[in-house]
């Protein structure tokens, strides 16, 4: 009799890789998207290179760039001000008076959760145990804040969308 193996099962990897990789590509599209609202002057990484994070290991690392450098745009962007765009003057109000670059606390936390995931999970799972069960608290951790970024992310989108709108107008 013959046992079958989940972790070798074609179909099943392949459900697993398209229930990652979906999301994931829509998450690059509004990164990408966002970067492409802000406006070339103001812009000092382009839209592309937000696909450099699915690159394994090495996109792990590129997260820790595109984060913090999308939250100083996006901060560049509305301080840049728009004299016809009131949207304009209550989100520079709205950033200045947090003091904080728009999504980073959160993105950042996603990036650094994200990578002890893979620490925890992947390098310490033969220690098993207490580190396993930190690990997993990581990557529970780390969805929350990676949805929680998007989400904010998606809100910023949509109020540059506004105001490139209003300033065409």
């Amino acid at each position: 009799m013959e046992t079958t193996n989940a972790n070798n099962d074609p179909a099943l990897q392949l459900v697993l890789l398209a229930a990652f990789l979906i999301p994931a590509i829509l998450f690059l599209f509004t990164q990408q998207k966002t970067l492409k609202l802000i406006r070339p002057e103001n812009r000092t990484l382009a839209p592309g290179l937000v696909w450099l994070q699915l690159i394994p290991i090495a996109g792990q690392i590129w997260q820790f760039f595109v984060v913090p450098r999308i939250a100083g745009l996006i901060q560049r962007e509305l301080a840049a001000g728009d004299d016809s765009s009131i949207l304009g003057f209550a989100d520079v109000a709205a950033v200045e008076a947090t003091g904080d670059r728009p999504t980073q606390g959160v993105g950042m936390a996603y990036c650094i959760l994200s990578v002890t995931t893979i620490v925890l999970n992947g390098f310490l799972r033969l220690q098993g145990g207490l580190l396993l069960m930190v690990g997993a608290f990581a990557s529970l951790g780390a969805l929350v804040c990676w949805i929680v970024y998007w989400v904010q992310l998606a809100g910023w989108k949509r109020r540059l969308k506004q105001r490139a709108g209003l300033a065409t107008a």
